[in-house]
């Protein structure tokens, strides 16, 4: 027998789902992304953000692929995005995320 998921939970499924487009929507309209990142190349940032969205640290984990010009760009469009998404997201908002970028071919 299969059980659906509560309301709730499939509520906060969804906007949970718009909260990292959100985020990742933000942070990439202000990355200015330097030439030479190769095509599907990942890198994970750990950003520490306030209620609100301001960000209080973001750092790159140690297995991201991209180079040190590409990941300081990076790091700086999370800080340039900054107050992040939070208006609206408040029941699925976290003081600590973990999000992965890839790069695209250009």
């Amino acid at each position: 027998m299969l059980l659906a998921a509560p309301a709730h939970a499939r509520d906060d499924g969804a906007l949970r789902a718009r909260y990292g487009a959100a985020l990742r929507e933000a942070i990439q309209n202000a990355w200015l992304v330097p030439e030479g990142i190769p095509a599907d190349a990942r890198c994970r940032l750990v950003i520490q953000q306030l209620p609100g969205g301001d960000v209080v640290a973001v750092d790159a984990l140690p297995d991201c692929a991209f180079d040190a010009v590409a990941r300081q760009s990076l790091l700086r469009a999370v800080q340039r995005a900054a107050p992040l998404p939070y208006a609206g997201f408040e029941p699925v908002f976290s003081r600590s995320l973990t999000i992965t970028f890839t790069s695209t071919a250009r």
